[in-house]
């Protein structure tokens, strides 16, 4: 159920920001320049930023140990996907990894 739940909400932290990031690609929108300055456009907004960061850069090294114990299978999936997409798909896809192969390892043990 765990695993189910993971997935679909990789799904949606695929499909919700994808929803903007396309249209405003194709409108000319898009640029790293711009993003840069939205979110250093006054200290709240830093500090949110800075506080992402950190909870991304958490996920990250929490992740590389966790795939490194579990021997997760394909963990630059997640990785790759939280720079391309976001963290609003790497940290779920990386958990529903993480629970597929908690349950490999439970089934190799019985």
């Amino acid at each position: 159920m765990k695993k189910a739940i993971f997935l679909a909400l990789a799904i949606l932290g695929t499909v919700l920001p994808m929803s903007q990031f396309i249209p405003a690609s194709i409108d000319g929108e898009f640029s790293i320049g711009y993003m840069f300055e939205a979110m250093t456009a006054d200290r709240t907004i830093t500090g949110v930023t800075f506080d992402f960061v950190v909870v991304v850069l958490t996920g990250l090294v929490f992740g590389a140990y966790e795939a490194v114990r579990l021997k997760i299978k394909r963990f630059w999936v997640p990785l790759v996907g939280t720079f391309l997409i976001g963290a609003s798909f790497g940290l779920p896809f990386f958990l529903f990894l993480r629970e597929r192969a908690i349950e490999r390892s439970s089934l190799n043990e019985a």
